[in-house]
């Protein structure tokens, strides 16, 4: 960043991009467009949704994150955890066998 952005003498500076004061220097180059957004993790699970299961996608999520190349990984779960939680209420109702529970799974 400092081989791009010239004239900074501070951190504040470095860390201030159209006059907008950015917490973290990670932010600031997200606003400078110096790192990519995750939106190619996020279409990935959301096209994986369509055919595989909560399980499927929960094992894909975690693979994302240990490939360590996210950068915002809490964005990626704030827009896929619907998916990511799919069929973990029905797992849970079933292994409690609670006398009497319908179980109903629609796709």
């Amino acid at each position: 960043m400092l081989t791009i952005v010239k004239g900074h003498c501070c951190y504040v500076d470095i860390r201030t991009i159209d006059n907008v004061i950015y917490p973290t220097f990670k932010e600031a180059c997200f606003a400078l467009g110096f790192l990519a957004d995750d939106s190619e993790y996020i279409q990935a699970i959301k096209e994986a949704k369509d055919w595989g299961s909560g399980h499927f996608l929960r094992k894909l999520f975690v693979t994302i994150l240990l490939s360590n190349s996210v950068n915002k990984p809490e964005d990626v779960w704030n827009k896929t955890w619907e998916y990511l939680a799919d069929g973990i209420l029905y797992n849970e109702r079933k292994m409690a066998a609670i006398p009497g529970t319908i179980y109903s799974y629609s796709i």
